[in-house]
């Protein structure tokens, strides 16, 4: 025996039998173990997406005007007018979430004083299938967000229209150079659309709150589902005429030279014909139930008005493609910068011509109604912000709210309304 047992010390052909059973429990425990990192990282991750989405579920919840669940929001109940509790339920697919925390505005961190910051915190535990059988508790995963209101841009096009259907359209082969950013609250899949593919649309950026082309001729930075904007002017202008105000014709209200010569005050009928010259006195001008309406030869020039289309039958704009208009908003007082407005009952839209000579300094505000851009009007906007309901571009359009007027003179009442959008900044 003891021969034997001597012969099969010194026989070295079991070693690596030998060597090979010792490594094995090692073997098995670094694929054990790998195995494990893996499933962890996976886990954090799908933790992290569901902590990111609560936390913008919630930032757009409080941007739209929704309450936010703050607190314990861990719960088993998808309820919609909760945010977060509604996301993370969509969004914890390994099904770890043992606890949830959301906070606006932050209890910690860079934006405890901002009021449209949301932060979410989640933990999850779940037992791990190899170091699982080693440890007497499941390891914790934490992770956190934060959502807020971030900068994006200025809109100097804003439509209005909140149902489905288009609030920006560009028709045949017009051309539109806004030099600023645009956007269509409508929530339509078809939020701004075209009629053909010869047209051309300038805007950083183009947005809509509902879906958009792929690409949009002209463009290249596009925000489909962005952020509502809301009306930057609603309520702030009154449109209804001051009692005890006496309204006249055009002609009663005209003087100097042929009657070239309009005062403020409050008009019964605005139409302008003929080959002449017409100005405006500074001021406010009401029409009552009347249009705006300039035909085909008129130059128009006025600086420091206000046009209000008002009355029981609010009127729109009309303008012929052969006018020349120059007209620019007052620049103080309490209707500063606004060059026309539209009353709410207004049911009739609005176009917009003009030579290349004309423009139009100031804000349009037509709250319900379309404005179209038609024709060859050119450079006649390129001081101008236009807040409608729904836009349609059919001419060559400039809206470049930066730059000078044709004559070469600066603006004196571009304007543009600051825009946000929701994003993850921790």
């Amino acid at each position: 025996m003891i021969s034997f047992l001597k012969k099969v010390w010194r026989d070295r052909r079991g070693n690596a039998l030998v060597i090979a059973g010792a490594a094995l429990p090692l073997v098995i425990g670094s694929a054990g173990l790998a195995t494990d990192t893996i499933q962890w990282s996976l886990w954090k991750r799908q933790l992290q997406r569901a902590a990111d989405s609560a936390a913008l579920a919630g930032a757009y919840a409080e941007a739209s005007g929704n309450s936010v669940d703050t607190g314990n929001c861990l719960t088993s109940t998808a309820n919609s007018a909760h945010p977060i509790r509604f996301d993370l339920q969509k969004n914890d697919h390994s099904g770890i979430v043992t606890s949830c925390t959301a906070s606006n505005p932050p209890s910690t961190g860079a934006y405890t004083a901002d009021g449209t910051a949301v932060h979410v915190a989640l933990q999850g535990s779940k037992a791990l299938s190899f170091s699982g059988m080693f440890m007497t508790s499941a390891p914790t995963i934490s992770v956190s967000a934060t959502a807020k209101l971030i900068d994006d841009g200025d809109f100097c096009l804003v439509t209005l229209k909140r149902d489905s259907g288009a609030g920006i359209t560009m028709s045949g082969s017009s051309t539109a150079n806004l030099g600023c950013g645009a956007i269509s609250n409508s929530t339509g899949t078809s939020s701004i659309t075209s009629n053909g593919n010869a047209y051309s649309f300038t805007a950083d950026p183009v947005a809509s709150v509902g879906g958009m082309p792929q690409s949009i001729n002209g463009s290249t930075n596009l925000e489909p589902y962005h952020l509502p904007q809301s009306d930057p002017f609603a309520g702030k202008y009154p449109t209804d005429i001051p009692s005890g105000t006496s309204c006249k014709s055009s002609n009663q209200q005209s003087y100097g030279s042929h009657g070239s010569k309009l005062k403020a005050g409050c008009y019964t009928d605005f139409h302008l014909t003929g080959q002449q010259t017409y100005t405006m006195d500074p001021g406010i001008y009401y029409l009552n139930s009347t249009d705006f309406n300039i035909g085909g030869g008129v130059t128009l020039v006025g600086t420091g008005v206000t046009i209000i289309l008002t009355g029981s039958t609010p009127g729109s704009v009309q303008i012929n493609g052969n006018s020349t208009i120059q007209l620019s908003a007052q620049t103080s007082g309490a209707y500063a910068h606004m060059l026309f407005l539209q009353a709410p009952g207004a049911t009739a839209g609005s176009t917009f011509n003009g030579t290349n000579s004309s423009y139009f300094d100031g804000a349009l505000y037509f709250p319900n109604t379309n404005v179209t851009f038609n024709g060859t009007s050119g450079a006649s906007t390129q001081c101008t912000m236009v807040v409608s309901y729904t836009a349609t571009f059919a001419g060559n359009t400039n809206l470049q709210n930066s730059l000078t007027r044709p004559d070469n003179t600066p603006c004196q009442n571009n304007t543009t309304v600051h825009a946000h959008k929701i994003a993850l900044v921790e």
